[in-house]
């Protein structure tokens, strides 16, 4: 199955066009699957302040993404 041009393993990268995405803009992650007209996008979370480790420890996290604000990536 195919989003805009994304199929599952695609690398992608949040490129936020209103509010509502600005906190993840810039974030990467791999296209898991699709569901309600959004791109699925899985990938590392964000270290907050306070935790310790690395960008290793941080969790994985699963967004569901308009593929308008999403871009290809490597």
């Amino acid at each position: 199955m195919q989003l805009a041009g994304f199929k599952i393993g695609d690398r992608a990268l949040i490129c936020a066009r209103d509010e509502f995405y600005a906190f993840v803009d810039g974030w990467r992650g791999t296209v898991t699957g699709f569901q309600s007209g959004c791109v699925v996008v899985k990938g590392p979370g964000m270290v907050g302040q306070g935790m310790q480790g690395g960008a290793d420890d941080a969790p994985e996290i699963t967004l569901f993404v308009p593929a308008d604000q999403l871009s290809h990536t490597v």
